[in-house]
């Protein structure tokens, strides 16, 4: 097991997590049929799909884990700056299930706060950026 500072406690590896040959190829398969970021689209932006979320974590539930239905497709932006955000407040009671999806009013209002585009040389933000 590795220790995870951040999570307080000793994390089990992605592979005994479920996260295996198995998902690698069901998830390759989703993310074709699926090839946008749900939380960019919602921004009106268009990201390549980088890799899939589960909408509510599982927790180690397989039932859950393999359950299409709580797949969404992210860039890596959403799912490592504004993801763990509603993950906390849905933890904490704060928002409902549903407001985990990238493309909820809760997530868009959270991503348009945190967004910064990326500034080209002549100091203006790069158009889709």
């Amino acid at each position: 097991m590795m220790w995870y500072p951040s999570h307080g406690r000793a994390r089990v590896p992605a592979r005994q997590r479920g996260y295996d040959q198995k998902w690698q190829q069901a998830t390759q398969a989703f993310r074709q049929r699926n090839p946008y970021c749900l939380g960019c689209m919602a921004m009106g932006r268009s990201t390549r799909t980088e890799l899939v979320d589960h909408v509510v974590p599982h927790r180690g539930n397989r039932v859950l884990f393999w359950d299409r239905s709580n797949w969404q497709p992210s860039c890596h932006w959403h799912h490592n700056a504004i993801k763990p955000a509603l993950e906390l407040m849905f933890q904490q009671g704060q928002i409902a299930a549903a407001d985990l999806r990238l493309s909820s009013a809760r997530a868009v209002a959270l991503s348009r706060e945190k967004h910064r585009p990326t500034i080209g040389v002549d100091g203006w933000a790069i158009p889709g950026s």
